[in-house]
């Protein structure tokens, strides 16, 4: 007899996340292949089949199947569940604890590389990813990688996939896990210590680095769980407490990552240790006298070197490891008072904090004038600084121009300079332009202190209805408290202050002018002319910020479940009748994130742009059914079933905004003989827009690093730029820092993205080779009306090279025709309904067990993934086609092939002995794709190709008298270095993609640690 599993889909059909389930956790999509080499079921044995929820005789699944089991995930000495998830070939680098610089502080995992959120469930306030940091890892009993388009059974937004972690809540007695591990690493690369040394050797303070032997960032993981029978084996309870601490890693403590590699040339050899031009002595932009074009100049005490600057390697400091501290515990207790009622209840929770620590922060340029009768400014400095040629005469917008500047904005000869009237003493003085880029080195790094507390509570009943039916009811209730802390900040409008420097009338000392005149008593002046920053001054400047929001979610759910053979409902070529599911489901999504004033207004110089409070909900509600149909079995062919679903979604916004989906899925599976089976699928799935993309307030930050209409003077020949509003003869200037304004936030119109996913494979199971199993699965995934934004820099192209009236329209430049003199001028780029992805390929899965006779038992299981297109529509440009490529835009590396193949040997004395290769194929830059969106001559060959990479692992297990496990090992034991990229430079560019590349390499994809060595025991009372 058949019958419903009810935890197998339970999280799965929560939408958004906070639920992770107590027995499965969608959460990401991906394909994968199902292993095939099970004992087949009794009779009336209870099948779990990941992917459905019908219980089916029949252990595999139409849709391709990737499972770990808690040996495997043991084996790889892993404390976190992303490093688990981002080792399979399926997955794609996404966030993690390699990562500081776009932290969140959350574990997110990305399926077949469709993006993160395409998931159900968000574990933070900032975006819409699932948190694996709610999984306890060594709870898990096994790990359930399923192909996308899996909404007809676990939702409409599991788009790409589903993972599900299967923990084991019918534990049984006492059971303590740890788990200890750090990295070691020689510090012997071949391509940075002779750019360091370069700097070291001409002066350059900063760009020391390490040598020899290092071990760091120790990770420590421990787990006590309890079990235990009541009530006449009638009741189960099972409860668990967990604690995982990780040790940061600075970027200081690898060679290869000790400064940010750059290009001087196109050549490969052609490299330097970059720097940021915001230095700890200074720099400043400003125009000379006798000049119309603004130029750097190199602050130093009492000194001004025009044409020069200063670097500061900001490198060292960032997090390579962040530091993360969590607890976990949860409680699943059940109690069957007779078939028909089983009350069950579980809870689950986490509080987890990490902190990402960057460079530190300073005046960006976030400053742009400076007063002339400044007392701290030497002779020599304000002698440039203040010279006819620099001084302000006009502004646009809130923009300062010198002559030179006003003249190339409105065309017309320039007024005298403004004569500012000092409140205090009547006397008139000059503004000067000086953008000021110089770092809080006396202040220390910046941190952000990232905090996620999440709960998840479930009471439910489920029991036999009679005559092969059988019910599950639930609600669930999550929620997840955020909290952000970022500190070691600057005041742009201290800063403004605090540069207002005058002479005390009364003292005859050097005071802030806002002391004066009582606007801020509390200003200390900020002496960068010196280059000696006061105690008092770095007290006044420093800032920091606060977030605080929740997430929550609400799930009213019920299933009804059919074995309609015992009505006599079945094929007349089957031994099985057809099952079914029947359910209803409600849930409600809400979000609120509150940041306070200094977020809020975008006044921390290193954030780029405001963070706004942002809230919002919606109500969905579904009805879902599902069919599980045999056709013919042990007849004339061994098997032929259908799985069909469907699921109604409608969503109610708080906006006001309603919507419906519809998905489905038809999976076939055929076998002629009981060796060979052939399976199929097609889904059509969706993902409503989440709350971030729905609610975020619309601002004006940074978004773009081009202006192809600038420095130049447009021409009747310049057809894009005068699309853009520019007219014959004028001029608009670039921002030297290459930073331009984007209108940003969400957009309330978005509605549902559609993909449509089909799978075909066989899987072979001879019986003349017994534990041998081996799958192949084609998967194609088309993604339609993706949500998505264009960015700036793709529309500004769009528009002057295709003329492309759409891009046009999103370009709005202020009355000087600038896209970043004010907060006037700006690209339109929230997210919107274009374009979309396709991406195709194979899955293989391999398993093999052989005895060896007094040896022992040998296995060897292989996974691995073939991408042989990933095609990309961002609804302006031509196509383009990331498989084998990677940077800026293709984001991480795609390689083609990858694979994961492990050699066992369980010996008969209980030690068991297995090595792993782990295997990434070659990509290449997508500066060298043919498509017209990503080709560009400007790219250094020293990023022209990321060569093959090959990681070596090695463990060893015991078991100790029957109640204790050993495991001991090392991956990459070769302690091989991570490839490396590099950031471009002058007229070269960048292979190096915001957020997911750190350390001059690709973390999330790559070892970049060096070769690291655990050790684990597991013991049972």
């Amino acid at each position: 007899m058949t019958k419903i599993n009810t935890t197998a889909y339970r999280v799965g059909a929560a939408g958004l996340a906070l639920a992770i389930a107590s027995l499965a956790a969608p959460a990401f999509a991906q394909d994968a292949a199902a292993p095939a080499d099970a004992a087949p079921a009794d009779a009336g044995q209870t099948i779990v089949v990941t992917g459905s929820r019908i219980a089916s005789p029949n252990l595999t699944s139409t849709a391709p199947i990737t499972s770990l089991t808690s040996e495997d995930i043991k084996l790889q000495g892993t404390t976190k569940t992303e490093d688990l998830l981002n080792s399979l070939p399926q997955v794609f680098a996404a966030q993690s604890s390699t990562l500081a610089n776009g932290a969140t502080g959350t574990a997110t995992v990305d399926l077949r590389g469709l993006g993160s959120v395409r998931t159900l469930m968000p574990g933070d306030v900032t975006s819409s990813a699932a948190d694996l940091n709610f999984v306890p890892a060594s709870l898990v009993k096994r790990v359930d990688v399923l192909t996308g388009g899996a909404s007809a059974t676990y939702g409409a937004d599991a788009v790409a996939g589903v993972v599900n972690f299967v923990l084991d809540t019918e534990f049984t007695g006492l059971r303590v896990d740890g788990n200890y591990g750090f990295y070691q690493h020689n510090n012997r690369n071949s391509v940075t210590p002779s750019i360091l040394d370069a700097r070291i050797n001409s002066g350059v303070p900063g760009y020391g680095y390490p040598k020899g032997s290092v071990a760091d960032g120790a990770n420590f993981d421990t787990t006590i769980s309890f079990g235990t029978k009541f009530g006449d084996g009638q009741g189960h309870a099972m409860a668990y407490f967990g604690y995982r601490k990780s040790n940061p890693i600075l970027q200081a403590k690898r060679d290869y990552s000790s400064c940010t590699v750059q290009n001087r040339t196109r050549n490969p050899n052609a490299l330097q240790c970059g720097g940021s031009a915001t230095s700890g002595a200074g720099n400043i932009l400003f125009t000379p006298q006798g000049s119309s074009s603004s130029t750097f100049g190199a602050l130093g005490p009492g000194t001004l070197t025009p044409n020069s600057s200063t670097r500061y390697n900001f490198a060292p400091l960032n997090y390579f490891q962040r530091p993360d501290e969590r607890y976990t515990a949860g409680a699943f207790v059940d109690y069957e008072v007779n078939s028909a009622i089983h009350p069950y209840m579980e809870f689950m929770f986490m509080d987890d904090r990490t902190v990402a620590q960057i460079a530190p922060s300073g005046d960006f340029g976030n400053t742009l004038t400076i007063n002339c009768d400044n007392p701290l400014m030497s002779a020599s400095q304000k002698n440039q600084i203040c010279n006819p040629d620099n001084l302000i005469v006009g502004y646009v917008g809130t923009f300062p121009l010198t002559r030179a500047a006003y003249s190339n904005v409105y065309g017309t000869a320039a007024p005298g300079p403004i004569n500012k009237i000092d409140p205090t003493t009547g006397q008139p003085y000059n503004l000067a332009y000086m953008q000021l880029l110089r770092r809080n080195v006396e202040g220390g790094a910046r941190q952000s202190d990232l905090e996620h507390q999440a709960f998840r509570t479930l009471i439910g009943s489920r029991g036999e209805l009679g005559k092969g039916w059988s019910y599950d009811a639930y609600y669930q209730y999550g929620r997840v408290n955020y909290s952000q802390i970022y500190t070691n900040e600057f005041s742009a409008r201290r800063l403004t202050n605090a540069l207002d420097v005058v002479t005390n009338p009364a003292t005859g000392q050097a005071v802030c002018r806002s002391v004066l005149t009582g606007a801020d008593p509390t200003c200390s002046p900020y002496d960068v002319f010196g280059g000696t920053i006061s105690p008092a001054a770095l007290k006044y400047l420093s800032a920091s910020g606060f977030q605080r929001g929740h997430t929550t979610e609400q799930v009213l759910s019920g299933q009804l479940t059919g074995d309609l053979g015992q009505m006599g409902v079945k094929s007349p070529l089957a031994s099985d009748g057809i099952s079914i599911a029947l359910g209803v489901e409600h849930r409600r999504e809400s979000l609120d994130l509150k940041t306070d004033n200094a977020f809020e207004t975008g006044d921390l110089t290193g954030q780029g742009a405001p963070t706004l409070s942002t809230s919002g909900s919606y109500n969905v509600t579904e009805f879902i059914s599902e069919a599980e149909v045999p056709l013919v079995q042990d007849g004339f062919i061994y098997n032929l079933s259908l799985n069909l679903g469907y699921r109604y979604s409608h969503y109610s916004v708080s906006n006001g905004q309603k919507f419906n989906t519809n998905t489905w899925k038809i999976g076939a599976d055929f076998a002629p003989v009981r060796d060979i089976r052939v399976r199929g699928s097609i889904n059509r799935a969706v993902r409503a827009p989440n709350i971030q993309e729905l609610f975020s307030p619309n601002y004006v930050g940074l978004d773009g690093s081009t202006d192809p209409c600038a420095d130049k003077v447009i021409t009747a020949a310049d057809r894009g730029c005068l699309l853009q509003g520019l007219k014959v003869g004028q001029q608009t200037v670039s921002n030297p820092a290459a930073q331009y304004n984007g209108y940003l936030g969400g957009n309330g119109s978005l509605r549902p993205e559609v993909a449509t996913t089909k799978t075909v494979g066989v899987i072979l199971q001879p019986t003349f080779v017994p534990g041998f199993s081996f799958s192949v699965d084609y998967f194609d995934i088309k993604l339609k009306k993706a949500i998505q934004g264009y960015g700036a820099d793709a529309i500004l192209a769009a528009c002057t090279t295709d003329l492309n009236p759409t891009a046009c329209g999103l370009i709005h430049r202020n009355a000087a025709g600038s896209l970043w003199l004010s907060s006037d001028g700006f690209v339109t780029d929230t997210p919107v309904n274009v374009g979309g992805v396709k991406t195709k390929g194979f899955e293989f899965n391999g398993n093999y067990a052989h005895a060896l006779g007094g040896l022992g038992r040998g296995t060897i299981s292989f996974v691995a993934t073939y991408l042989d297109k990933y095609v990309v529509d961002n609804g302006l440009t031509a196509l383009y086609d990331c498989a084998g490529y990677y940077g800026v835009t293709c984001g991480s590396p795609r390689p083609k092939w990858r694979h994961k193949l492990r050699v066992g040997l369980d010996t008969k004395a209980g030690v068991n002995l297995s090595v792993q290769w782990r295997y990434f194929d070659s990509v290449e830059v997508e500066y060298k794709n043919s498509s017209t969106s990503l080709a560009a001559p400007n790219y250094s060959n020293f990023n022209a190709r990321i060569p093959t990479q090959s990681y070596f692992d090695l463990a060893l297990s015991t078991r100790i008298q029957g109640k204790a496990t050993l495991r001991f090992g090392v991956n990459n034991i070769f302690d091989r270095d991570p490839p490396l990229v590099t950031s471009g430079g002058t007229g070269i560019g960048s292979a190096c993609a915001s957020v997911y590349c750190n350390g001059n390499t690709y973390p999330g994809t790559y070892d970049s640690l060096g070769r690291y060595l655990y050790s684990s025991i597991t013991i049972d009372f």
